[in-house]
């Protein structure tokens, strides 16, 4: 080999060899920068704390002018459903083109059997008493705010009478009878005749009531026996007081048929109200609540169902005192407000509780940073430290708002997280300034050297844990649901601005706070100095928490046998909470956000047992673009499909009907005749006033409005009412609600069409929650794993630290599943959390072991580190896991489905998270834990040459 061939070999050795040094040492560097980096800053805060203090205060009074754009977010649809799902899409297009709405208002009364005389006399009196219910200030009543229909009955039948042109069964009672059934005024009368009798007829409110049937007049209860109203219950078929088609027994619950499967008891009757609803005069901005719970409505609806929920409510306790009423006679109602408010209120009434919890977790600070001494009493730097978790979430909100991210109601749980964090940043602060006073030399350096010291120390580790958070919710922020976006943008900016003020504004508080205990001040009161006080040894391994620590972990955790046990219970664990996730579904039910002793929960009790096959109501939406002549061969398709359907509990099926229509009285078949449009609009006009078809006139929207006589306009809206059936769970409504839309998309109908229900909201949730909660997941860790790696730059530790937080979401995750809890809109977010504060209580650790002195000589290293890692970082970190636990403690004791699923993922987290942390990552780190980045070299023994050498020099 030649001379250059064996150079150049030798410099790409020498080359390998740079490369490997630079990537072994890489870590070590980036680790001494940071720690450099912080040490100078901490020196700058500790030279002048209040100009940092003032230029901080500075700072978040610019960014709390942000408040000035601030926005809360109260429409449901802006807040649980993502934006480009169908139903949002169907919904929007809905509220600009179907223009009016309806609301129900129910009571139901309960009773031994409420078919008796005096059972219905009294549910008349209370009927009378709902809908002649005022606001007290606007005078709003009943009539101003109900849907109105035609009232046929007695109106129709004195124009027949004084009209020999017209046949006797011109509006027959009985549309099911089989006489005159050929005779259809609406085709057979002369047309203008026939208009200007349906032009003329009154409009009614619309009530669902079986009082219905004596026109709402206890005389005429009263003259009936037992079996006349058994009778008539089971006879009359259409509204005597509307004239419209009615089915009484739809609004009896657990009833009792006879042998000939008559109606002869119930234990319910339900009350129906129709409210009006217009959707040109609807601003959620105003109408909405905090929750983001409400229902659409205008301002005078809601104000006279306030009116008429207080009504109600004074009946309902007045029935429970009465004791002339009969004992078994009870009242439940609900109104279309009902679940917003008693939402709102729910989700924010354990407010005090919080406060508590606060309260107790400032003891519990103050406690672990002071000392025994009204001197070392650290009250100040405690309320500095909650000072600047409440400036951040200030902070955070002044800034998202300045952004133009609204506010949501899950973001009340972000103080818990930067509670958490930010505690955890104080007790880490507070133990690197007690481990610098351990060493005699730095004692006696200057207080600015010695902040320096402290930050460098703390900066470090904090930086690791609270820029993965960042880093973690930033990606978060890429989810399709609103709520969550938004809170993962909060969660992130409040995060980032917490640790921006603890590395500068608590420092300088924490330097004045210093400079206070060395110059004898009070720490409640600095104006009074104590001249006798003598600081006690700052040696922290004379500590209780530190002899605690030393024996648990030599002792107990890192014997053989500890380190056995500990990965046996982690495998036990890991195993249970794998049969948990397997269980674990994606289940939310808005029931769950009701309190159980609320008069709403109690109806829905009653109304669920009562009536078991009460299910949702829900229309086939269609619009103005399409061909109805033409398509109404496949719209006729669509309803059998879903008249047929296993899914659907009823339906009104109008383009049957219609189709039926035109065949009886004018010979063509719409399912296989293409009519023109002309002759279409001239059917359904004749339709939508015939006996039949008028019910469905408000099915419609036209262009213009519809005239009796001519022929309907060009349609606007056109809807087919049905009612699924109830389910159970969502592996019953999610295929219900995607095979409803999966017929709408079979019928090919040319133009919008689709398939509406208000809980598709929900169940549009349900159905995508899962997959945005393992995305989440799986990104967050993504990102746990590339900010340690580039802020550590030690591949093994980021896996250890990543392994840690897996196994920690883990069982989270199954145990939730044993706790009663499910995914949802509320879990994804306390699992958001979970990767928060689980990434700290493993990277504290993992970074204080990293860094932790080895001597060379040492042949168990790994543990003497360990031990330094834990008597160094362990204590603050546990302190930390208390302070959380503290402050969310008294959640539990809430009614709030909110605050219990909070509390119940906390606690998990704190708990799994500190096993991992500080009891499994130690077992790992002390068997198979890396290098550390400072290994003190001993000095070598000098050869037999050189001391030759110096002997000759002598």
């Amino acid at each position: 080999m030649t001379k250059e061939a064996m150079d150049l070999r030798e410099s790409r050795v020498r080359k390998r060899q740079s490369c490997r040094e630079f990537w072994h040492s890489l870590p070590e560097r980036i680790s001494r920068t940071v720690e450099h980096a912080f040490y100078r800053l901490g020196v700058h805060i500790a030279r002048s704390p209040y100009k940092w203090m003032l230029g901080c205060l500075a700072v978040v009074l610019v960014c709390v002018l942000g408040l000035l754009r601030f926005r809360q977010e109260k429409n449901p649809i802006k807040l649980w459903v993502p934006p480009d799902s169908d139903f949002v899409i169907a919904t929007e297009w809905l509220m600009t083109h179907y223009l009016e709405a309806l609301r129900i208002q129910t009571f139901i009364l309960t009773g031994d059997n409420v078919l008796e005389q005096q059972a219905l006399i009294r549910l008349n009196e209370i009927t009378k008493q709902m809908i002649s219910t005022q606001t007290p200030a606007e005078n709003i009543s009943w009539t101003d705010v109900c849907m109105k229909v035609p009232v046929i009955s007695g109106h129709m039948y004195r124009q027949k009478r004084q009209s020999l042109l017209l046949e006797d069964s011109f509006f027959d009672d009985d549309l099911m009878s089989t006489v005159n059934q050929t005779f259809e005024p609406a085709v057979h009368v002369d047309s203008n005749l026939y208009c200007s009798v349906i032009e003329s007829l009154p409009m009614g409110c619309l009530l669902f009531s079986i009082l219905d049937i004596w026109n709402f007049d206890s005389a005429k209860i009263e003259k009936d026996s037992t079996e006349d109203i058994i009778t008539k219950i089971n006879t009359i078929k259409v509204s005597p007081t509307l004239g419209h088609p009615m089915n009484f027994s739809e609004l009896l619950g657990d009833v009792t048929l006879d042998e000939k499967g008559r109606i002869v008891a119930a234990e319910a009757i339900r009350t129906d109200l129709m409210v009006h609803v217009s959707f040109l005069n609807l601003d959620m901005d105003k109408i909405g609540n905090i929750a983001g719970t409400a229902d659409w409505a205008t301002e005078d609806v809601l104000k006279w169902e306030s009116a008429y929920l207080k009504n109600i409510e004074n009946i309902s306790n007045q029935m429970q005192n009465d004791s002339d009423v009969n004992d078994s006679m009870a009242l439940y109602y609900e109104a279309g407000r009902s679940f917003g408010d008693i939402t709102a209120i729910s989700m924010f009434q354990d407010m005090d509780k919080l406060i508590i919890g606060i309260f107790l977790m400032f003891l519990y600070v103050l406690m672990i940073l002071s000392k025994q001494s009204w001197v070392e009493w650290r009250f100040c730097l405690t309320s500095t430290g909650l000072l600047c978790v409440g400036a951040a979430f200030i902070l955070a909100v002044g800034i998202c708002s300045l952004i133009g991210i609204p506010y949501g109601p899950v973001h009340t749980s972000l103080p818990f997280l930067l509670l958490g964090l930010g505690i955890d940043d104080i007790f880490v602060i507070n133990a690197s300034w007690r481990k610098i006073h351990t060493d005699e030399l730095n004692s006696n350096k200057p207080l600015t050297e010695r902040i320096g010291l402290t930050l460098g120390h703390a900066g470090s580790a904090i930086s690791i844990t609270s820029l993965t958070d960042v880093v973690a919710f930033i990606i978060g922020a890429s989810t399709i649901l609103p709520s969550l976006q938004s809170f993962c943008i909060y969660a992130a900016v409040g995060v980032f601005v917490t640790f921006l003020l603890q590395i500068t504004f608590f420092i300088a508080c924490f330097t004045l706070d210093a400079k206070r205990i060395e110059r004898k001040r009070n720490g409640m009161i600095p104006c009074i100095v104590h001249e006798t006080f003598t600081p006690k040894s700052s040696n922290i391994r004379t500590g209780i928490s530190c002899r605690f620590i030393d024996f648990l972990y030599s002792r107990v955790v890192l014997t053989t046998p500890g380190k056995i046990i500990t990965v046996l219970i982690t495998i036990v664990t890991m195993s249970i909470s794998i049969m948990g996730l397997l269980q674990l579904q994606q289940w939310f039910d808005p029931r769950w956000l009701l309190p159980k002793d609320s008069y709403l929960s109690q109806y829905i009790a009653v109304l669920n047992e009562a009536f078991p096959n009460h299910g949702q109501e829900a229309f086939v939406l269609m619009g103005d673009d399409i061909d109805y002549a033409s398509e109404f061969p496949k719209i006729i398709s669509l309803t059998e499909r879903l008249e047929n359907a296993s899914f659907v509990q009823n339906i009104e099926p109008w383009p049957i009907n219609f189709a039926k229509f035109v065949s009886t009285y004018y010979a063509t078949d719409l399912k296989t005749t293409r009519v023109t449009n002309d002759k279409f609009n001239f059917y359904l006009s004749k339709f939508l006033v015939s006996r039949s078809g008028g019910k469905y006139q408000r099915n419609f929207f036209f262009t213009e409005k519809f005239k009796c006589g001519t022929n309907a306009p060009r349609i606007v809206v056109a809807t087919i009412d049905f009612n699924f059936r109830r389910f159970e769970a969502p592996y019953e409504w999610v295929p219900a609600m995607d095979n409803s839309k999966l017929f709408m998309k079979e019928a090919q109908i040319h133009g919008y069409a689709t398939v509406w229900c208000k809980m598709f909201a929900t169940w549009t949730t349900d159905k995508l929650i899962s997959q945005e909660v393992i995305r989440n997941i799986i990104l967050a860790l993504v990102c746990v794993m590339g900010t340690t790696a580039f802020l550590i730059a030690e591949v093994q530790t980021c896996c250890w630290i990543l392994l840690c937080v897996l196994l920690t979401l883990l069982n989270v995750c199954g145990f939730m599943y044993f706790w009663g809890l499910t995914i949802d809109i509320v879990s994804c977010i306390g699992l958001e959390l979970a990767i928060g504060l689980s990434v700290d209580y493993a990277a504290h650790v993992a970074h204080a072991f990293l860094n932790a002195e080895a001597r060379e000589d040492d042949d168990n290293a790994r543990r003497t580190r360990t031990l330094i890692a834990v008597r160094h970082i362990g204590a603050a970190v546990a302190y930390g896991a208390g302070s959380t636990f503290l402050a969310v403690s008294m959640l539990g004791l809430s009614s709030s489905y909110v605050f219990i699923a909070f509390f119940r993922i906390f606690y998990l987290v704190i708990l799994f998270g500190l096993w991992h942390g500080l009891i499994l990552l130690p077992v790992v780190l002390s068997t198979i834990g890396p290098q550390s980045l400072r290994v003190i070299r001993q000095p070598e023994p000098m050869s037999e040459k050189s001391i030759a050498i110096i002997d000759d020099e002598d």
